[in-house]
């Protein structure tokens, strides 16, 4: 595996992420010999260059293409945009805290991954129908993640080695067309015989070529992407005929404890990225960030914010303990502080661009502050006992977890989608954080987790940010918890959530007095390259307003 590069920003002074180029650039640059392909945790000793379209066979290509589409990673902006993490150094007027100027690079999901197509091509050539179904898969992924930061998007002209400037689609259609691939990969991933599923087994580092798993997938795909335009009143007939498919087809969705995650098999010298990328009990500091004119460890952009933190503190939620861990160092008592934070005293955050002069409040540096949660030493992998976000260097890497699942299917209960009891399917979605986080302390035994679960539920009664019963809004209550249980692990969907919900839960903007809007980002602009090479086409989308220019799903 190969870690992302970073890119220095002379303007600003603040490194800044970069990561896949555009359509444009990204597909000249693989080709169709697959030539640029990065080594993949199978064959390590086979030559990438190599893989020619005539040898090299999809099993070999499919785990680095599995490890691309992993969540969480490369998003710790987003992070920040949503109250979950927020670095205390920002020097005023960096972009990040002041929303200007804003790309693409911003978000590691923001271009998605040619080689899908190529992928796909590669597994046709080769007769291998179960790759197929998962290059489908994948692809409405990715493609779906592009669309929701985008908005249109290339997509029918992608992959065409004869178009090199392929037309932008509108949205809607891309999303459309992506639900009809999705139907075809459960065709072919059910119908596909053993003898065209080469090595499956092995090169599936997601589910090991468990059929049953990778419907449950794709159906719970589906499902977010049909709940990203529930809000869109002239969507209901189309949503419902796409939930009666789901239906029929019969095998539900990804449940408690069914992760779709990756793990090609990590090492302390080799670990997960999340880990790499966030923890600050990695052996080695890996990846470093420029801010202010100092290089820094990247893992320092998990400080705590405290507009989550406070959430949890206000309604005495057992995580605070796994979403973030206490301050490495404790704050002298009477100490000055920028701003006053409700105990308990070893759990401190940050707010997201508030300038906090070094010499005025010396304890509001990153040790005096809370990272994300989880291990707390040197060399830890993952054990019954790991608990928090960060649970070990060989942790898996999720794509979509058991959470977003149970709360999707929550949601759809709440809506009349599915059947069932709305109090009961989103108290399950809840209480599945409980487990994810292992907060009872012993994965093998999850009763642990559900134990404390229930103590606080039965605890806040008359909370209505928390009981069913208590809440007005039982909608309200539901995104909520949703946005709680999302800390640190997906930005992202929070952030679909935020602009398909109005704007709800209402987290602060950035505090940095340079901030150019008032209102926070709803989409990114397109790439500078993309102004280059595909022009006309990139014209034609019309003028684009980060702060006003809307997803399709909007409402």
């Amino acid at each position: 595996m190969v870690l992302l590069p970073l890119l220095v920003s002379n303007k600003m002074n603040v490194m800044r992420k970069q990561y896949k180029s555009l359509f444009i650039t990204s597909f000249i640059a693989c080709g169709l010999l697959f030539a640029g392909c990065k080594k993949g945790w199978i064959d390590i000793n086979y030559n990438p260059i190599q893989l020619t379209e005539n040898n090299a066979t999809p099993d070999i290509i499919l785990p680095n293409l599995l490890i691309s589409s992993q969540s969480a990673v490369n998003e710790d902006w987003l992070q920040g945009l949503m109250g979950y993490w927020a670095y205390g150094e920002y020097p005023t007027g960096s972009p990040e805290i002041a929303y200007y100027p804003l790309d693409n690079t911003f978000i590691g999901s923001a271009t998605p991954d040619i080689n899908i197509f190529l992928f796909e091509q590669n597994a046709l050539r080769h007769d291998q129908p179960y790759y197929v179904g998962i290059a489908k898969a994948l692809k409405a992924l990715q493609w779906s993640r592009a669309v929701d930061i985008n908005n249109n998007i290339p997509y029918g002209d992608v992959g065409k080695v004869e178009i090199r400037k392929p037309r932008y689609d509108d949205g809607r259609v891309v999303y459309e067309g992506l639900m009809k691939e999705l139907d075809e990969a459960t065709t072919l991933i059910k119908g596909a015989s053993q003898d065209k599923a080469i090595r499956i087994g092995i090169a599936d580092i997601m589910f090991k070529g468990d059929k049953t798993k990778w419907v449950k997938f794709i159906n719970t795909l589906k499902l977010r992407l049909l709940m990203h335009q529930a809000c869109r009143t002239d969507r209901a007939a189309y949503i419902q005929a796409e939930i009666a498919k789901i239906t029929a087809e019969g095998s539900g969705f990804l449940n408690s404890g069914e992760d779709a995650d990756v793990n090609p098999g990590y090492t302390d010298q080799k670990p997960a990225s999340y880990f790499a990328k966030y923890s600050a009990f990695d052996i080695y500091a890996r990846n470093y960030i420029q801010i202010g004119g100092n290089w820094l460890p990247v893992w320092q952009m998990a400080s705590a914010n405290v507009t989550a933190m406070n959430m949890l503190k206000e309604n005495n939620d057992p995580r605070l303990a796994f979403f973030y861990g206490p301050a490495r160092l404790p704050m002298p008592a009477g100490a000055a502080e920028p701003f006053t934070q409700p105990g308990p005293v070893e759990y401190r955050g940050n707010k997201l661009g508030l300038p906090a002069d070094r010499l005025q409040y010396p304890y509001q540096q990153t040790d005096y502050v809370s990272q994300v949660g989880g291990v707390r030493a040197l060399r830890t992998a993952v054990s019954p006992a790991s608990t928090g976000i960060i649970k070990g260097y060989n942790m898996d890497s999720w794509i979509i977890t058991s959470i977003e699942s149970m709360f999707l299917q929550a949601e759809a209960v709440y809506r009349g989608w599915l059947p069932g009891d709305a109090e009961t399917a989103y108290k399950a979605a809840v209480r599945e954080s409980f487990r994810w986080l292992n907060v009872g302390g012993n994965s093998n035994t999850p009763a642990l987790s559900d134990a404390i679960f229930n103590n606080w539920y039965t605890q806040e009664v008359a909370n209505t940010k928390v009981s069913w019963a208590a809440a007005p809004d039982k909608y309200k209550l539901l995104m909520f918890q949703k946005y709680m249980a999302f800390n640190g692990i997906e930005p992202f969907e929070s952030w679909v959530d935020y602009r398909r919900n109005g704007a709800f839960p209402a987290i602060p903007l950035s505090y940095d007095p340079a901030r150019t809007s008032d209102k926070m980002p709803i989409r990114l602009p397109y790439l500078v390259s993309e102004l280059l090479l595909n022009k006309e086409n990139l014209l034609a989308q019309g003028t684009i307003d980060p702060f006003t220019s809307k997803i399709w799903w909007m409402p």
